[in-house]
């Protein structure tokens, strides 16, 4: 990856994506962006992976785009360049999102906001199934001061899900920057916690959300987010569906005998 801008790790099936731009804030370059698709990419089709945790390193969770990069400038061109630098690879087919790269990977999400996550930072805290807050979190959806809309979409489609229509709009029209706290009060975060606990306790947050069986963990992302755009019967369909899959594994076996014998379950994911 370029300049170890983006570092990865992995550790009992808990990944962890650290953005490491530190002097511009963790600012995303064209080239960071391509690199970071590329590493989400793995992500989905690495089966040794349970969780994803994205945080980053110094003062800022990410600062947005860097207005001094072509991803600024001409999105065109910046597009066209970016598509040169991600690996072409067969993904599984998925109703989770494509449009949003963290929506699209089918395993739970974490966003460990260590700092500022403004702009396209903020977007991806959104993207994110759950939220953690380091005390000196700040979140805002800064486009309108630059005169543009949230470049992912993320913000006006998932944000008024997570904090009502009402405060997802009030956020987006005013660009307010908000403290740690007050985005646990209207619900954008689970917890607030010192700074130091931060990545402890978004480890403790993966371990225990990855508890249960992979392919039902997989089935219930699938099946929430395809319900904010599937109509009733299809989504009564689609959780018929996964209902028997999951019943049909070798995994449900094994929850009812681990249950039963009184002992930890030993998925196999399958």
């Amino acid at each position: 990856m370029t300049e170890d801008n983006i570092l990865y790790a992995q550790e009992d099936g808990i990944a962890v994506i650290t953005l490491n731009r530190t002097e511009k804030m963790n600012a995303v370059s064209d080239d960071m962006l391509g690199d970071f698709t590329n590493l989400v990419n793995e992500i989905i089709l690495d089966d040794a992976v349970r969780a994803v945790i994205l945080t980053g390193n110094g003062r800022a969770f990410c600062a947005g785009t860097d207005v001094g990069q072509g991803i600024a400038r001409d999105h065109v061109e910046a597009g066209r360049e970016r598509a040169k630098r991600i690996k072409k690879v067969d993904l599984p087919d998925s109703v989770l999102p494509g449009m949003w790269q963290l929506t699209r990977i089918p395993k739970p999400t974490i966003a460990a906001v260590n700092g500022a996550a403004v702009g396209m930072g903020a977007e991806w805290t959104i993207q994110c199934d759950i939220r953690i807050a380091s005390e000196k979190a700040r979140f805002g959806w800064v486009f309108p001061l630059r005169g543009i809309i949230p470049d992912t979409g993320a913000g006006p489609y998932l944000l008024p899900y997570v904090v009502g229509l009402s405060k997802a709009l009030e956020l987006m029209y005013s660009g307010e920057i908000i403290d740690a706290e007050e985005a646990e009060r209207i619900g954008l975060v689970t917890k607030v916690v010192p700074p130091d606990e931060l990545l402890p306790a978004a480890r403790e947050m993966a371990a225990r959300i990855t508890y249960g069986a992979p392919l039902s963990i997989k089935a219930i992302k699938e099946i929430t987010y395809g319900s904010l755009e599937w109509p009733l019967d299809v989504f009564g369909a689609e959780k018929t569906s996964r209902f028997q899959s999951t019943s049909d594994s070798e995994d449900a076996k094994e929850g009812v005998e681990s249950f039963l014998e009184k002992r930890p379950p030993a998925w196999k994911g399958r």
